[in-house]
């Protein structure tokens, strides 16, 4: 008796296109939009982990918004290139999000000295990554059997340490998401402190420290008195 062929439906090979996902960015996204209004107007730079997340909606007030997304361990969108080769000028945008960038693209540090000679002086870089306390790594591994590749986890310490080697200094910290995957929005239960670690992901704040040149006081010019020599020499007392 032949064997049957077995269908295999391919799905996606980056977790982050999982409907599950798209809840979890959609919150991030609307928490980053609230700090883009708050920041310095210019262009936003805005890096995502794949295609799909390209739907989550952005707002902001900016004058543009310059789309990115992960993709063969490169970048695409509104432009392609290497993640440590982003073609643009210096200090270009007063706002970076980073949104689970770094969880796909393979390891190094030049995607971060790429984000943090683009951001501006002042500027604020939102940089987002998975938990590694959270029960999602579980469940991505178990995905994980179909095929889908598994992110490249990063502890939140180890990117403050990172960011700040280049002049990127934490200024805030929290965590987002529910507890365990779920196509719904997260309960008020996820949302408590004691839970907190346990939550899908971690957003850093970090500002970029500006260059402030501080004026030296002028030397005042003193005229050189000749001393008389009745007072350069030793008195009486100290004769004595």
């Amino acid at each position: 008796m032949p064997a049957r062929a077995l269908l295999v439906i391919p799905g996606p090979d980056n977790p982050f296109a999982l409907p599950e996902f798209a809840v979890l960015l959609r919150e991030e996204l609307a928490q980053a939009s609230a700090d883009a209004a708050r920041a310095a107007v210019g262009q936003v730079l805005l890096l995502q982990p794949c295609a799909a997340s390209r739907a989550s909606g952005f707002g902001a007030r900016h004058s543009g918004i310059v789309h990115l997304h992960a993709d063969r361990g490169g970048l695409r969108g509104d432009v392609a290139c290497d993640a440590d080769a982003l073609p643009f000028e210096d200090d270009a945008f007063p706002l970076v999000v980073a949104q689970h960038v770094g969880d796909v693209l393979p390891g190094g540090g030049g995607f971060v000295d790429e984000l943090a000679r683009v951001l501006a002086p002042g500027g604020t870089l939102l940089w987002y990554g998975l938990s590694p306390w959270s029960p999602w790594l579980a469940w991505i591994h178990w995905q994980a059997r179909l095929g889908l590749s598994v992110p490249r986890v990063q502890h939140a310490d180890m990117v403050r340490r990172e960011l700040l080697k280049r002049g990127l200094a934490a200024v805030g910290s929290d965590h987002l998401g529910s507890c365990w995957p779920t196509r719904g929005e997260p309960s008020r239960v996820h949302r408590t402190a004691l839970l907190a670690p346990l939550r899908a992901a971690y957003r850093i704040a970090a500002s970029k420290q500006r260059a402030v040149l501080t004026p030296l006081r002028p030397r005042r010019a003193r005229a050189r008195v000749a001393m008389q020599p009745h007072l350069a020499s030793p008195s009486t007392r100290a004769r004595a």
